[in-house]
């Protein structure tokens, strides 16, 4: 295979994977089919299979995807701080709250459900849960940025663990009064908004 051929087969790779990742976050991986995502992709569905051995294979491909456009989506939220510590963490915080598309949500929320309920470490829940790490890490991170002496790691295990329970019952309930309630405690948590 040729290097423009390598190339191509690569773009059409990451195609599938872009919108199987949009899909599954909307939909959730189980209904979805190869179908959808290859329409969605704008490709023949006899094509899948030169690329993936199987829907499995493309959700542990999807799910990494969606963790590592996360993490770098939150350490992107967080720079618009430039006063690092707590008002850097405010703004992940604040960010992760903001209304998204569906294919934008929280991966931890949105493949939560496969993770669970899927073989025990199997491929996609070893995935799922490396993903995880990487998102605590990259909150924790961003908490210890600004040496704030009280973001000890039990309150920071406290905060991320508090945020996403608050996103997975919003979504999850349709976005309650009440659970707008609970993400106004978590900002406030976190700490005051900065001033302008």
């Amino acid at each position: 295979m040729g290097r423009s051929s390598r190339a191509q087969a690569e773009q059409s790779r990451m195609r599938i994977v872009d919108a199987a990742t949009a899909l599954f976050r909307r939909h959730g991986v189980d209904a979805v089919s190869i179908a959808d995502i290859m329409k969605a992709a704008d490709m023949t569905q006899g094509g899948f299979y030169k690329h993936f051995t199987s829907k499995d294979a493309l959700a542990v491909e999807a799910c990494t995807a969606a963790f590592e456009r996360s993490v770098e989506a939150w350490k992107e939220a967080a720079s618009q701080s430039t006063d690092g510590g707590k008002v850097a963490l405010r703004e992940l915080v604040a960010y992760y709250f903001a209304d998204k598309p569906p294919e934008r949500s929280c991966p931890m929320v949105a493949f939560s459900h496969n993770a669970m309920n899927g073989p025990h470490e199997s491929a996609f829940q070893v995935t799922y849960s490396q993903g995880v790490k990487r998102l605590f890490a990259a909150f924790s991170d961003i908490a210890r940025a600004g040496g704030a002496p009280d973001m000890t790691n039990e309150h920071i295990s406290l905060l991320f663990s508090a945020m996403i329970g608050a996103n997975l019952l919003a979504s999850a309930t349709g976005n309650e009064s009440w659970t707008q309630e609970l993400t106004d405690v978590v900002l406030q948590a976190v700490g005051p908004a900065p001033r302008s």
